[in-house]
């Protein structure tokens, strides 16, 4: 795929995030115009280690079929690479499994006591997401799943296709470059690991948690904080650490996530 390196370098430091002691996983929205390939570029992750995709979901499928895989860590991160389809059903279904999302991804699923199920896991079930939206859906204002506090749960990565960059996709496909497309097979480790975060970097983090802030929700219904935000990039660094195989957090980790930050925002600059 042409031009989408930092894309692609957010969502290894995301799946990588999943290993942090201690730490959630990071969740990622990715939205971009239609045709932009949301989808390929999270679907290059799926063949890791604790990653599964799902087409589509529900909350009471979730539970039902992964529920023990997420307590005991097998499965990190939940890719679902076009939200799209989990949401198109009926308000009231499409509310709950927001809602759902919104425990998943923080302080987990302790129990559920419904008419159609009764689950009551040992820990709380808690993962990632990585999934994608296009661009028109997710500012388009009737979809009111959006004013859950769902969005300010991801980290938002936007982009879009400056016209030198599409005349390069253009010939990209005519010469079928599609096919040599491979995933990106990560060396992962085996369990959780302790990554050290000190004060120097975690204050350079929060200083570019502030800046980003802003554009980070400006185009969300959610009033925010920045807290949210601030912790991504916490975990971020971290795993920026970790995958270069070190335990504690240092500057380069720190300029590393503020090379990338030009597209984590809603803003959809063009690349």
């Amino acid at each position: 795929m042409i031009k989408v390196d930092n894309i692609v370098n957010l969502l290894e430091l995301v799946v990588f995030s999943a290993h942090i002691k201690e730490e959630r996983p990071v969740s990622v929205l990715l939205t971009a115009p239609v045709e932009a390939g949301k989808t390929e570029l999270v679907l290059k992750f799926t063949q890791n280690d604790g990653c599964v995709a799902l087409t589509d979901a529900t909350a009471f499928g979730i539970m039902r079929d992964y529920r023990q895989a997420i307590v005991n860590k097998e499965i990190r991160h939940i890719i679902i690479p076009d939200l799209i389809k989990p949401m198109s059903r009926g308000k009231d279904t499409v509310h709950s499994l927001v809602a759902f999302f919104n425990s998943l991804l923080e302080e987990g699923v302790i129990a559920t006591s419904t008419y159609a199920e009764k689950i009551v896991p040992s820990t709380p079930v808690k993962c990632g997401l990585i999934t994608t939206l296009a661009k028109g859906v997710l500012l388009d204002g009737r979809h009111h799943w959006s004013q859950m506090g769902f969005m300010s749960r991801m980290l938002p990565i936007s982009y879009d296709y400056e016209i030198s960059t599409q005349l390069q996709i253009h010939k990209s496909i005519a010469d079928r470059q599609y096919l040599s497309e491979a995933p990106m097979k990560l060396n992962m480790p085996t369990g959780d690991v302790d990554v050290k975060l000190q004060h120097p970097e975690a204050d350079d983090l929060t200083m570019l948690s502030q800046g980003l802030s802003s554009l980070a929700t400006k185009n969300s219904p959610d009033k925010v904080y920045g807290f949210r935000l601030q912790k991504h990039l916490q975990r971020l660094a971290m795993a920026s650490a970790l995958k270069n195989s070190r335990d504690i957090v240092n500057q380069s980790d720190v300029d590393y996530i503020r090379s990338l930050s030009g597209c984590i925002n809603l803003e959809y600059y063009p690349i």
